[in-house]
């Protein structure tokens, strides 16, 4: 009886690293929006239970003519701080993507942060107020 008990205990341990590996790595998104007449955007935040994070930045022009924006310049503010970037350009479907990831030492992004978008291009500055969904 013994020895059965012995020969369980490998596989008992692997389940349980599986468990653990699963457990780790699940992650809590959430996601703000929100828009002006000239641009709509999303910044969706996916926090892991190892503390890190993603913030994944969507930002598309309402307009017809994509290519009068030339370069542009974004910049996010959240309770954790702010990203962006300058000089960017849209794709040919009006969209800037972009990313910024926070390791464990890093401030986090909270649920009821309030988060705001500056846009500028063309000398024009929008200002967008993103809520959480």
């Amino acid at each position: 009886m013994g020895g059965i008990i012995i020969k369980k205990i490998p596989s008992l341990l692997v389940v349980l690293m599986l468990l653990l590996t699963a457990t780790a790595c699940s992650s809590k998104p959430f996601t703000f929006s929100g828009e002006t007449d000239n641009w709509s955007a999303e910044l969706k935040v996916t926090q892991t239970n190892d503390d890190y994070e993603t913030q994944e930045f969507k930002l598309q022009y309402k307009g017809k003519d994509i290519k009068s924006v030339g370069e542009l310049t974004y910049y996010i503010e959240t309770n954790a701080g702010g990203f962006g970037e300058s000089g960017m350009k849209l794709t040919k479907g009006g969209f800037l993507i972009g990313k910024d990831e926070a390791n464990p030492t890093n401030a986090k992004v909270i649920e009821d942060s309030e988060v705001k978008l500056t846009v500028e291009w063309n000398g024009k500055t929008e200002t967008i107020l993103l809520s959480k969904n």
